[in-house]
């Protein structure tokens, strides 16, 4: 029967607490960046790896080359095209969490996406001194392809002028 009693009474020191802490000077911890993310930000940050990923991808092949990405095992690949990514990622979420933008910790994140974009280049370029060169031998015989009758070919090299004989065609 009491219990009535006991909750009012809780309740006036957590109203006054509330009102202390409102009217107190101190920001609250998500003003400061410190405190929890909200879900939509995150699921932003997770929108914005996989956007991350496919223009990683797309940059390096136009700037490398797409010759020399298929020359790359795929373990490396991944492992650049993850870590720009997830850098990127949390060079965003430095800018969004804190109050100003050049922080030392977006300044770290830069310098991470810096150094992959460095690593990148000098792997595609390693992979350009050590790609195997194309066989320039030629084979400079013209070579034709005549149809004696329709639905069979017949391979001329072009070595002779009177071959006609061998194709059956006396004329």
């Amino acid at each position: 029967m009491n219990e009535p009693l006991d909750l009012a009474k809780t309740e006036e020191p957590l109203a006054e607490l509330t009102a202390e802490l409102l009217s107190a000077e101190t920001p609250l911890p998500e003003a400061t960046g410190e405190g929890p993310v909200p879900v939509w930000l995150r699921l932003a940050y997770a929108f914005e790896f996989l956007v991350a990923l496919i223009a990683i991808l797309n940059v390096w092949s136009e700037i490398g080359g797409q010759g020399h990405l298929d020359l790359m095992p795929w373990y490396i690949k991944l492992a650049c095209v993850f870590g720009l990514a997830w850098c990127c990622v949390r060079f965003t979420a430095g800018i969004v969490e804190q109050s100003q933008v050049w922080t030392r910790r977006t300044i770290a994140w830069f310098a991470c996406i810096l150094l992959f974009g460095i690593a990148m280049g000098a792997i595609t370029y390693y992979y350009h001194l050590h790609e195997v060169p194309e066989d320039d031998d030629e084979d400079t015989s013209a070579t034709s392809i005549r149809m004696v009758t329709p639905g069979a070919f017949v391979y001329d090299t072009g070595k002779g002028k009177n071959d006609d004989a061998h194709y059956g065609n006396d004329g």
